[in-house]
């Protein structure tokens, strides 16, 4: 293993305790076991999006600053199957002291894993999840969900499809099946069992990297997907909204094997992508394709971390690039691009401007995009240094340092202040 590759590894393992301010109150073991089957969905899955479909309370002592409730709810995935899908609604301890009935931000983690182990709702308890032999999840999003609660606001939180429910991969970053989770998450927290969100309560979507894709895919989807709910924010933290340019920006990384995630999860909803995976991945890139579907994002890290995709690829090239000659796979990829529709709620998209893992460029696009259709957008270069090239640290830095001025603006647009966007300067910011 590269130094430099178990340093990164280190640094997302550390930070649930460490920069997050995460405690870690319950073993990952109890945790686990107290899960039981609720996992596992039923044969039949109803075909109303946001049906609760189950729930049970569980404890989490300090590490959520709210009363925790374990979920499983109906969506639809990107060919119109009904789907169950795990997460986690949050009633807070803090009252909301805002005009209406207390609101209700859908919040989209960052990457987090394929392993179902890895799903958010398994390390709420306890921010760290070592119940897999071999494998370490962490829950570093904890310390962003608190900020919200403590301001009495309703956190609902999705494991996105296929995420924590056997029988499925999870389908990374894809637009429809992120977008789905997350607003039939909303759709479906009033109905927890001791919420106190109505079903006309206000909502906000909110996530970075992975959790700011999902975010932008729900709030352009809103209007059509999910006219009965009240979208009234979206926070977009540097979101992959172009696959295209982002699957070069990972390559190589620290976090080159996601690359893994996408493929993987692809492959079960299109069948070019898996003949693709089929034909064009070399033995190498199917082992690496078969050990991530099973990670979390740190054992991803130390096993392909730094990694070049053309190591997978039978002709030696990027991944990227011989997807680029697949007319098919190439298809699909473009699908998944966000900025394609007009949200009609207040949008907040932050990037910082050294990130070259999820790249900055491609982030502010997508803000010019919705400005371009005319939506209400605050683009937000976050500032700072390049640490090294590719470093993690010029895609996490960012997160830390907008994380209060993130909250804030949207628990002011849940209170119902309007939005004052900069559309008519955010071309000349950088």
């Amino acid at each position: 293993m590269r130094p430099s590759r178990f340093t990164a590894a280190l640094g997302l393992a550390c930070a649930a305790s460490l920069g997050l301010g995460v405690t870690t109150t319950a073993t990952a073991s109890s945790a686990s076991a107290a899960t039981g089957d609720f996992y596992t969905p039923p044969a039949a899955v109803p075909a109303q999006p946001g049906t609760l479909m189950k729930s049970e309370k569980f404890f989490t002592g300090l590490n959520m600053w709210g009363n925790t409730t374990r979920i499983m709810y109906s969506s639809k995935d990107d060919n119109g199957q009904p789907t169950a899908v795990t997460g986690a609604y949050i009633e807070p301890w803090a009252a909301w002291k805002g005009p209406g009935p207390r609101p209700v931000v859908v919040y989209g983690v960052g990457t987090i894993g394929q392993g179902d182990q890895c799903a958010p709702s398994r390390m709420m308890a306890s921010s760290i999840n070592l119940s897999t032999p071999g494998s370490l999840g962490v829950n570093y999003e904890t310390q962003g969900m608190n900020n919200l609660l403590a301001k009495g606001v309703a956190v609902v939180v999705t494991d996105y499809i296929g995420l924590g429910t056997p029988g499925r991969p999870h389908t990374y970053m894809n637009r429809d099946d992120q977008a789905h989770a997350m607003l039939d998450a909303a759709r479906v927290a009033s109905k927890v069992p001791g919420a106190t969100v109505k079903a006309n309560s206000k909502v906000a979507t909110y996530g970075y990297s992975q959790g700011g894709g999902a975010s932008a895919a729900a709030v352009e989807a809103a209007p059509t997907y999910a006219p009965d709910l009240d979208v009234a924010a979206a926070y977009v933290g540097a979101p992959p909204a172009d696959l295209e340019k982002v699957l070069a920006g990972v390559d190589g990384s620290p976090i080159a094997g996601v690359i893994g995630y996408f493929i993987n999860g692809a492959a079960s909803s299109s069948a070019a992508v898996k003949a693709f995976a089929d034909e064009s991945v070399n033995a190498t890139g199917k082992t690496m394709l078969s050990r991530t579907s099973g990670q979390c994002t740190v054992d991803t890290v130390v096993s392909y971390g730094y990694r070049k995709t053309s190591d997978f690829t039978a002709t030696g090239e990027p991944i990227a690039a011989v997807m680029a000659r697949n007319e098919e796979v190439t298809g699909f990829v473009r699908a998944q691009r966000t900025g394609t529709m007009k949200p009609t709620a207040a949008v907040r998209v932050a990037t910082g401007v050294a990130d070259d893992v999820v790249p900055h460029a491609q982030s502010k696009q997508l803000a010019l995009d919705w400005c371009g259709k005319g939506a209400n957008v605050t683009y937000a270069p976050i500032p700072g240094l390049s640490l090294g090239p590719k470093s993690l640290l010029n895609h996490a830095n960012p997160m830390l340092a907008d994380q209060l001025t993130a909250r804030d603006w949207v628990v002011q647009r849940l209170s119902g202040a309007p939005a004052t966007g900069n559309c008519s300067t955010a071309a000349g910011l950088k």
